[in-house]
């Protein structure tokens, strides 16, 4: 593996060598000089930062996805072997965070929109339910945002374009990947996109696309 030139580099996929705890220290020994000052707050000690050094350390795992195991969970070498028979075109990292969640780190864009559009597995008769890991997760809670199949109905025939339709589709939320009929404009009366979205929000269901006097509204559906 080469090294990265960036001063906060990846962490190691290498989960068949490495614990997640080595994973992490890796990380966070190689990380640039971070701002914080040590204070206190409603009258406990305090580590004060910015957000910004928050988005600096999360920046690493922008490919992490987490799996929920509803009942019982498989032992960690059952699951690493689940990922590496998925013939992911990168590498990968498992590790534990608790009893019924696992943090997978992903190296790519198209091995993380493959596994989160899939939603759930199963390894050995066990569900895995498959989360979004953002720096505010917490095992106690489920993730509001879910990858969502975004429909533009009777998109124009030109902005069947991957920057619009990307471009379209971020006003909801990440983009992840279109469909193949959409990459081929193979039916064109629809355009659809997968998208990262908090599905705990409204969404309006129409957009306005192309200059101010001469665009349209562009219906959509989720």
């Amino acid at each position: 593996m080469t090294t990265p030139s960036s001063s906060n580099p990846p962490p190691s996929f290498e989960g068949k060598t490495r614990s997640f705890k080595d994973s992490l220290a890796g990380v966070s020994s190689s990380s640039s000089k971070l701002k914080f000052v040590q204070s206190s707050l409603k009258g406990c000690p305090a580590l004060i930062f910015e957000d910004s050094v928050v988005e600096q350390l999360a920046a690493p795992y922008a490919l992490t996805l987490v799996g929920k195991f509803v009942l019982r969970r498989p032992n960690l070498d059952v699951i690493r072997k689940f990922f590496v028979n998925l013939k992911l075109s990168g590498s990968f990292h498992v590790g534990l965070l608790d009893q019924r969640h696992v943090a997978i780190q992903l190296a790519n864009d198209l091995d993380y929109s493959r596994i989160f559009a899939r939603r759930s597995y199963y390894i050995q008769a066990c569900q895995m339910r498959i989360l979004k890991w953002t720096p505010n997760f917490d095992v106690r809670e489920e993730s509001p945002i879910a990858p969502v199949w975004i429909s533009f109905l009777n998109l124009h025939l030109h902005f069947f374009n991957h920057q619009i339709l990307f471009g379209l589709a971020s006003v909801f939320g990440r983009p992840l990947q279109t469909d193949q009929a959409t990459a081929s404009v193979s039916q064109p009366s629809v355009a659809r996109v997968l998208v990262e979205l908090d599905v705990s929000k409204k969404h309006p269901t129409e957009v306005w696309i192309g200059f101010e006097m001469k665009g349209y509204f562009q219906k959509l559906e989720f």
